[in-house]
């Protein structure tokens, strides 16, 4: 088994090329905004985001559609991605500002990411559970550098 490395931008352009598919043993795109915030909030600070398994064959494998949009391949052979499809999914709708076919209708990806956010959180939130009135169920701890 042949290793390779290649980038998000690389990946995304495979998708939309149509150079990389979907095997019908696949299940379809299920992730909601929250898990690809986090997955492009991981990316953003170089976290590992797993591997991409992809396995290149010339025999004919019943296909399953992308949630994105995909031109048809022109290629011989085919890579058919078999682990990693719900973030590179995610990342090619996020990168190509393209809707996400999620059931039976398209809708886009709608996130809030603020890259200028601080590493380290300034106030805790403590939830005391044991307390009988509402009113100091919470309370906010500032931390000071």
């Amino acid at each position: 088994m042949a290793k390779a490395e290649a980038t998000v931008e690389e990946l995304v352009g495979m998708i939309e090329r149509g150079e990389l598919r979907l095997p019908e043993m696949q299940r379809r795109y299920v992730w909601k905004a929250t898990r690809v915030r986090d997955l492009m909030d991981s990316l953003y600070r170089g976290y590992p985001s797993g591997a991409i398994l992809v396995w290149e064959s010339d025999e004919k494998v019943p296909l399953r559609d992308f949630a994105v949009e995909q031109q048809d391949s022109p290629y011989m052979t085919t890579k058919l991605l078999l682990d990693g499809q719900q973030r590179l999914t995610s990342l090619s709708a996020v990168l190509r500002g393209e809707p996400i076919q999620v059931r039976w209708r398209k809708r886009p990806i709608d996130l809030l990411f603020n890259l200028e956010h601080p590493d380290e959180l300034m106030f805790i939130t403590e939830v005391n559970e044991n307390t009988e009135n509402d009113d100091d169920a919470d309370t906010a701890v500032q931390l000071r550098p």
